[in-house]
């Protein structure tokens, strides 16, 4: 068993030259070793080997043929971690007894599987290779170009792949910077078997929508807890870029902005811990202006949502709805996403602080002591301030709740990071009230736009409009304020 450790990063085929030739210097000018690779995966057709997060192919070099299974691993900004079998075999399919019975998992259904493998897909590419000396061993540098083909469809191969060969993983990161500086390298967080299966159509590349709580472990210390949670935040916004890439939409910029503000909401945590992440925190501010036309287009949808609450009402007046529409369809910024996603400063993020949680730095005084205290401590003190605003004691207007929608959303965050090591009846039980609140502050947004859509229309009935408007958002406010008084008695679940 080997445990591949390496970084990828995806090229455009344009740049396929300049690739080279600066993988060459890494290697001090030294002519890379070049050959055909031919792979073919296979698995069942309702993919069992995939439900258990496995990779199962047959290599082909020249008249060698070895066989290889990839079991369950972790891909952290760019840097793929999976325990992988090599077995050597003279035939074309595959014979999952050929490897070690103790590899797999209990009750692993070995011999149904054998009897219904069949391929999948197949990748055939031509691999440039240079082993560069780093530490006590080297790192392995190559470029890939080729195809992968699934029936008759085909989508290219064009990457670079870092793997640390007892080397240090800090020379593969500083090689990594300087492909994406110099060549516009694109941190890659999908395997080609990932890609494969979906070119086959045997899985879809759905964009993550709800952030769940960070499985946390009783015996966590505070370091290994937060960099769990930094781990989280990571894989959910690559989950949402490599989306974003497969498939433009505004669901996965949604997924991508949440899982940057759950990165800074931990990044926050370590700098308390004297931990030097100001320069990320400053990184992501900047990204998040660039995404800030989502909450316009949130507030829109909510007037169009058919299972909403004002589309019926809406319909009736078309060109006021026809309106909206328009505004919603103009206010997203597509484009703008997709050159962000492609800026250095962007891909650099995603690389370093996969690197951060590759490398865990801590201050051993501050990050050793049991995660609980310090996360009851944590969640007390930041409610406290969000508490303190929300109790004070008047009618709030909208634009009270509008002040108040990201410093709530940041504590009820911070919450999905650690919340997880406190039971989970208290927990939901206390979360609910103010989740619904968050809605009802967004749907305060929603009528916000929709009295400038009324004055910005010719709509015969403005006024009626008008007074309509005023009479839900009075309604909304009147709620609001009940919610908000009824949530301040629920006992916070760090406390209970």
């Amino acid at each position: 068993m080997s445990q591949e450790s390496e970084l990828k990063l995806l090229i455009d085929p344009a740049q396929r030259d300049a690739v080279l030739k600066l993988c060459a210097r890494f290697a001090d000018g030294a002519e890379p070793e070049s050959f055909q690779l031919t792979n073919s995966y296979f698995d069942t057709d309702d993919l069992r080997l995939r439900q258990f997060d496995m990779g199962l192919r047959i290599r082909t070099r020249g008249q060698e043929r070895e066989q290889t299974i990839k079991l369950a691993g972790e891909v952290l900004g760019g840097m793929h971690k999976r325990p992988e079998y090599n077995v050597v075999v003279q035939n074309e399919t595959p014979d999952l007894a050929l490897f070690e019975s103790d590899i797999w998992p209990d009750e692993f259904p070995l011999f149904d599987i054998q009897r219904d493998l069949h391929e999948i897909f197949c990748t055939d590419f031509t691999r440039h290779r240079w082993h560069v000396p780093s530490g006590e061993g080297r790192i392995e540098v190559v470029v890939d170009e080729g195809e992968i083909r699934a029936g008759d469809k085909t989508r290219p191969i064009c990457e670079v792949e870092l793997e640390v060969q007892g080397g240090l993983s800090t020379d593969a990161y500083k090689m990594a910077r300087r492909l994406i500086t110099r060549v516009q390298a694109c941190v890659g967080s999908q395997s080609k078997a990932a890609r494969g299966y979906l070119l086959a159509q045997k899985t879809v590349l759905e964009p993550f929508t709800q952030a769940h709580f960070v499985p946390l472990d009783d015996h966590d210390d505070i370091g290994a807890g937060l960099y769990k949670a930094l781990t989280y935040a990571l894989h959910y916004w690559q989950h949402n870029d490599s989306c974003l890439r497969e498939q433009p939409s505004v669901r996965a910029v949604a997924g991508i902005t949440d899982g940057i503000r759950l990165s800074r909401v931990v990044l926050q945590q370590l700098a308390q811990l004297e931990v030097d992440v100001a320069d990320y925190i400053v990184r992501l501010e900047q990204m998040l202006g660039h995404l800030g036309w989502l909450s316009r287009y949130d507030g829109l949808t909510e007037l169009t949502a058919e299972d909403g609450a004002y589309h019926r009402a809406l319909k009736q007046y078309p060109k006021l709805y026809e309106h909206i529409q328009e505004q919603q369809e103009h206010s997203v910024q597509m484009e703008l996403v997709i050159e962000l996603s492609k800026r250095d400063d962007y891909q650099m993020t995603l690389l370093e602080l996969g690197e951060l949680c590759f490398d865990q730095p801590r201050h051993e005084s501050l990050m050793n002591a049991p995660l609980q205290q310090w996360a009851t401590q944590r969640l007390r003190e930041d409610w406290q301030v969000v508490a303190e605003t929300f109790a004070r004691d008047q009618e709030w207007r909208a634009e009270h709740y509008l002040k108040q929608l990201s410093p709530l959303q940041g504590s009820l965050q911070l919450g999905y990071c650690v919340g997880a090591i406190f039971p989970t009846e208290d927990r939901e039980q206390f979360r609910a009230p103010w989740l619904d609140m968050v809605r009802g502050i967004r749907e305060i947004m929603a009528l916000k736009l929709l009295r400038e859509a009324i004055k910005d229309t010719d709509e015969v009935n403005t006024e009626k409009l008008l007074a309509w408007q005023t009479v839900q958002l009075e309604t909304l406010l009147f709620a609001l304020n009940h919610s908000r008084r009824a949530a301040l008695k629920q006992e916070p679940y760090w406390d209970a």
